[in-house]
């Protein structure tokens, strides 16, 4: 069964995105970097899925994709270096790796530090922005493959997989993950927004 898609400026889209939310389903959608899949960060039946697709073990976490730069202190904890780093970064093509708080879905967190994202893309700062609900995604591909940005190639590889697949324009390559619970921040990965950068240099 094919997923349902429409585009990221589809005006049913909202209501489409919370009834996933609040059931369970599975969604891919687009970002500033590459498309993700994911869901509700707290919902058990979307995580074991998308562990089930990714080959992906129980204690490796997912990123938290958030609409807005604000909402990143309901769960994590910054001081004021850390919110001077983060107001500089984000929105954008980052993963930054922060000291966690409670409230942090589970699914996010390894150790104490979270990984979130807010991707630079209209989707996050309207539709998403609206719901003011967080959600955890992972690229769409599957361990030791690079990440599928082709709607068409999604839909025949993962459609059983899917059950709201969102389209819109994507960068094409990965965030740069940086870990900011040290100072100077580290890069863990480099990506889109750091290409020339080397995995464990410092930034400067």
């Amino acid at each position: 069964m094919n997923p349902h898609v429409v585009r990221f400026d589809d005006s049913n889209l909202p209501d489409l995105i919370a009834e996933c939310l609040e059931t369970g389903k599975t969604i891919v959608f687009p970002t500033d970097t590459v498309y993700g899949i994911g869901g509700n960060p707290w919902d058990e039946r979307t995580l074991a899925r998308i562990r089930r697709l990714k080959r992906r073990p129980e204690g490796e976490p997912f990123t938290l994709h958030l609409s807005t730069v604000e909402g990143i202190e309901k769960f994590a904890r910054l001081n004021d270096r850390l919110r001077r780093e983060v107001r500089r970064l984000l929105p954008g093509a980052y993963t930054l790796l922060l000291p966690a708080r409670e409230g942090a879905p589970p699914s996010a967190v390894k150790g104490n530090l979270v990984g979130i994202r807010v991707p630079d893309h209209p989707l996050f700062a309207d539709v998403l922005g609206r719901l003011d609900r967080p959600v955890f995604g992972t690229s769409v591909n599957l361990p030791g493959e690079p990440p599928i940005n082709d709607v068409s190639t999604i839909i025949e590889r993962f459609s059983r997989s899917i059950d709201l697949l969102i389209t819109g324009e994507v960068g094409g390559t990965p965030s740069t993950i940086l870990d900011l619970s040290v100072d100077p921040p580290r890069i863990v990965r480099p990506g889109s927004a750091g290409d020339r950068l080397e995995p464990g240099d410092e930034m400067a």
